[in-house]
């Protein structure tokens, strides 16, 4: 194939999947704290495998919202010259 300028296109190279420490770790501290209060705060018994599966549905549903919703900060020229 070719672009409109008529240059050919470079043949696109398989992306790698590479992990994120920093949203790995945001994911991590989220199930933690959910599960931990799961556990902790409800006054009826709560299963340890409950509050697992709450935790998780809790850091999978805040990773598939940064994957959905990304948070993009754009700047205006406008903002950029300080006046």
């Amino acid at each position: 194939m070719k672009n409109l300028n008529g240059a050919p296109l470079k043949p696109e190279t398989p992306k790698k999947s590479i992990i994120n420490k920093k949203h790995l770790l945001k994911y991590l501290v989220m199930f933690v704290v959910v599960t931990l209060s799961t556990l902790i705060i409800p006054t009826c018994g709560v299963l340890k495998s409950q509050a697992v599966f709450v935790g998780l549905l809790a850091s999978s549903t805040l990773a598939i919202l940064d994957m959905v919703y990304p948070n993009k900060v754009l700047i205006n020229e406008f903002h950029a010259h300080a006046h």
